[in-house]
């Protein structure tokens, strides 16, 4: 008599057909979440990337070597990670940073207008570690002539397009912005980051994340 066990058999032919079916379920899904994070948006490079390195160049931008004085202005703790479109971290990636000082002048671009601010770097490079995470200090960014406040980054990854992009800071007014107002719908909500009081010694102090995803 056939027991309840060889019932439950299932046929190989119809064994490959299930397979075949879960393959065709799973993949789609597998792809799916792979995709799930779309590319950072780019902006102009604009007029102010540095025409001269300064000799001091690392990820304190409040602070040049051989200065008594650190920069003005609100310091800035800005950090996050690179990642690809799956998630994945991007380790050994290289970071550009650079910005205006709290007068608004940029120190590398030949702008020698006056106020400035000579403790100010102005640039500087983060790489990310295994984990994919960036580190920056540096002063909360200002506004000036026809522009909001906002961070240039330049992102740069073994095998993997570069990224140049603006970061900007969410509740700052960026009404009639010369970059924005050509930008496509939603690319400024996906370039804002929020800043908080920062919990360390620093009680003027402000700290932003934000994650940049390449291609």
């Amino acid at each position: 008599m056939p027991t309840e066990t060889a019932h439950c058999r299932i046929a190989p032919g119809r064994r490959h057909v299930l397979r075949a079916l879960a393959i065709a379920t799973v993949v789609p899904a597998v792809l799916a979440r792979a995709q799930s994070l779309a590319p950072t948006p780019s902006q102009p490079e604009g007029p102010f990337y540095p025409k001269v390195f300064p000799a001091d160049r690392d990820s304190d931008l409040t602070q040049i070597a051989g200065h008594k004085s650190r920069a003005s202005g609100t310091p800035l703790y800005f950090t996050g990670r690179v990642l690809v479109r799956d998630s994945r971290p991007l380790a050994n990636a290289t970071l550009e940073l650079w910005q205006c000082d709290v007068h608004g002048r940029y120190h590398h671009a030949g702008d020698e207008g006056v106020p400035r601010d000579d403790n100010f770097q102005g640039y500087g490079i983060a790489t990310t570690d295994a984990d994919g995470h960036y580190s920056f200090k540096t002063i909360r960014p200002v506004a000036y002539s026809g522009r909001p406040p906002h961070l240039h980054v330049r992102v740069r990854a073994a095998k993997r397009d570069a990224l140049t992009t603006q970061v900007y800071i969410a509740g700052d007014s960026v009404a009639g912005d010369i970059v924005l107002s050509g930008s496509p719908g939603g690319v400024l909500e996906r370039l804002t980051m929020t800043l908080a009081r920062t919990s360390g010694h620093e009680p003027d102090a402000l700290a932003g994340s934000f994650d940049f995803v390449l291609r």
